[in-house]
């Protein structure tokens, strides 16, 4: 997970600093979130995409309130950029998210329950022997 936040903490980065080619920046970001979503479907984690969102924002939220700083300058970045990566982070958690659990479930459903279940409950009763 948290190698998937640096990932993700270096494309939002360079979107909101304009570096590099924009569209293939974001291609590197839905490919990522799309591998780590298909990662989290295999090993049937689908909770971890409410919580990956999280931790993205307490990687990527210093360094994006760096690169507002770059692209609008240092006053204008230290106070629009603070407003826009701390409240508008709930935007980028929400797309996210979504993405995750869309494809975590795919996966999941592609892979197919676990085969493990109890098959029958056994109850001792208080002479020991079996209910």
């Amino acid at each position: 997970m948290v190698l998937w936040a640096l990932v993700m903490a270096v494309v939002l980065f360079m979107l909101e600093a304009r570096l590099g080619s924009r569209t293939s920046v974001e291609w590197v970001g839905i490919g990522a979130t799309a591998l780590f979503g298909a990662i989290l479907g295999w090993r049937r984690r689908i909770a971890a995409t409410f919580v990956a969102p999280i931790v993205s924002w307490l990687v990527a939220w210093f360094p994006l309130w760096i690169a507002a700083m770059i692209r609008d300058g240092f006053f204008k970045g230290l106070v629009v950029g603070f407003f826009w990566v701390t409240v508008g982070w709930l935007l980028i958690a929400m797309v996210e998210f979504v993405w995750l659990f869309i494809v975590a479930t795919l996966v999941r459903m592609l892979r197919g329950s676990s085969g493990r279940r109890e098959r029958d409950v056994i109850v001792f009763g208080p002479d020991g022997s079996p209910h």
